[in-house]
């Protein structure tokens, strides 16, 4: 890892900010770019490398981090890539991010990703893997917290492991809520959280939340995460059970999800999948 400054590009969430106390441990500084003022002022108290741009200013990132000194950059934390989608592309983004979203066949997750990785690897930065960093916050197979899963959760859990496996491998989404072997929701551009909300509004109490990583996941960017947040969002739709996969999936606050998983009798539990 080079000495001179890390590079994070910060999406929303609690994961940049666990970086950066994984990379101040190591006596990592970080540079950091984010898109909105609430990660600005949050981010800013742990890093005084802090700056925010619009979510479409490629050129701006890039100077950006060259000022910064830094050669290594990650991304971390959840972008919304409805943005895509709700303005004309000239007047969201500048040439630089228009000529790399145009030239995409596909706006999925991996093309868009794997295009801004592409574009800062051009001008000689390394975007590094993230698990390099955020291994231990990656559980493996086993009860995670709160009670056991029950008989009928259990088969929801190997049933909707299956069907959330089979939605990452289409690079749809990584989410699945289910009940008594039926999918009730699939998650798309929308995320994590309004893909629990429509699975639940259908299911009842009960629903089970079944969450994934892509076949051929790039750990370098868009490794599946859960923190209290999606415990808190369960909690307030009535689902009784989550599952992450073991070993792929980053737990943000596990102490925090336990307390709401204990407070709401929600099972959480990591299962491998072959």
């Amino acid at each position: 890892m080079s000495a001179k400054p890390l590079g994070l590009i910060a999406g929303k969430g609690r994961l940049p900010a666990l970086f950066i106390a994984e990379a101040s441990a190591r006596g990592l500084e970080v540079a950091v770019v984010t898109f909105d003022k609430e990660s600005l002022d949050a981010l800013s108290l742990l890093t005084p490398n802090v700056r925010m741009l619009g979510l479409g200013q490629a050129g701006a990132l890039i100077k950006a981090f060259k000022e910064s000194g830094a050669v290594e950059i990650t991304l971390l934390g959840k972008v919304d890539k409805r943005a895509l989608f709700e303005k004309p592309i000239l007047e969201m983004f500048d040439l630089r991010a228009v000529s790399v979203i145009k030239n995409l066949d596909f706006q999925n997750d991996d093309a868009v990703m794997a295009a801004i990785v592409l574009e800062l690897e051009k001008e000689g930065f390394k975007v590094v893997n993230q698990v390099q960093f955020m291994e231990k916050h990656m559980p493996g197979a086993g009860h995670l917290a709160g009670r056991r899963p029950d008989e009928r959760e259990l088969e929801d859990i190997e049933f909707g492991m299956r069907m959330a496996r089979g939605i990452a491998a289409l690079d749809i989404g990584q989410t699945v809520v289910v009940k008594d072997r039926a999918v009730l929701a699939v998650e798309a551009i929308e995320g994590t959280d309004e893909t629990i909300e429509r699975g639940g509004r259908i299911a009842g109490p009960g629903a089970v939340v079944c969450k994934v990583s892509k076949p051929n996941q790039d750990s370098r960017f868009d490794i599946p995460t859960v923190g209290p947040g999606t415990v808190e969002i369960m909690a307030a739709h009535g689902a009784s059970a989550l599952s992450v996969e073991a070993g792929r999936t980053l737990v943000v606050d596990i102490a925090s999800i336990a307390e709401i998983c204990g407070r709401h009798g929600i099972s959480f539990t990591a299962q491998d999948i072959k």
